[in-house]
């Protein structure tokens, strides 16, 4: 790597992976953003601010076992494309699939990007870890370039979150009132879902945490976690002034 190159260290513990991941969009940067914990290593790359691609140190979230799990090829099909790949140095996994016809060729892109959320999705779980992010050229090499709008990364791994104290604790009490703020300029044409859309615009700055919860379109634990993705992506954020102090126990 070139002197020159920015390299942003952190670890989960400090720095959640939304945090990141919203700020990487604001500032619209190419590179690739490494996480780690014990001995497994993920990798998220992007194009201006973009995801267009993951990967991971795991063999059980390579294509060929995401595509067994999922049904779409047999054990024996992964078997036998798998001994296909390691005798052709330089091949990819997916075209050996789509040429051994184990996967339709108007398949592989779809597939490669449902992986690729899987991977990502996966890390929004992560709540210890190291974190590297180094910007520079982005992924290059790969047959399949996908496009996953980071803000829908942030809003779409929130809402997998599995712990709901994750969630509280990043929120504050039951009393907290939220604001909303102005769409920010790389957000401006964002679309959002429908209940992303009616929750945000439940937040008026009067309306604190418990009532935003129980009066969203979704469950309460839903939408703290999409409330946490907003507040994340500097759309909404917390009104000292209003807010109070005592703890909320978000539902699942």
């Amino acid at each position: 790597m070139a002197e020159e190159e920015f390299v942003y260290r952190s670890e989960l513990e400090r720095t959640p992976l939304p945090e990141i991941l919203a700020t990487i969009n604001r500032y619209g940067v190419a590179g690739v953003l490494e996480v780690a914990r014990a001995g497994t290593a993920k990798q998220i790359f992007f194009l201006d601010g973009d995801v267009i691609f993951a990967t991971s140190s795991d063999r059980s979230e390579s294509l060929g076992e995401f595509l067994r799990r999922n049904g779409e090829v047999t054990a024996e099909q992964l078997a036998r494309s798998s001994a296909e790949l390691a005798a052709t140095p330089g091949a990819r996994h997916g075209e050996i699939l789509v040429r051994m016809g184990f996967l339709p060729t108007e398949e592989l892109g779809r597939a490669v990007r449902r992986q690729v959320q899987a991977i990502v999705w996966s890390l929004f779980n992560w709540t210890e870890g190291s974190v590297v992010f180094k910007v520079g050229t982005a992924k290059q090499d790969e047959v399949f370039k996908i496009k996953i709008p980071t803000a829908r990364a942030v809003l779409a791994g929130c809402r997998l979150i599995e712990d709901p104290k994750v969630v509280t604790a990043r929120l504050g009490g039951r009393g907290a009132v939220f604001k909303r703020l102005p769409r920010p300029p790389h957000l401006e044409k964002f679309r959002f879902e429908p209940e992303e859309r009616q929750l945000l615009e439940l937040v008026d700055g009067k309306r604190n945490l418990y009532e935003l919860c129980e009066s969203g379109p979704l469950s309460p634990g839903a939408n703290a976690r999409v409330l946490y993705g907003l507040v994340e992506l500097q759309m909404v954020t917390v009104d000292p002034a209003g807010s109070g102090k005592i703890l909320i126990q978000v539902r699942g």
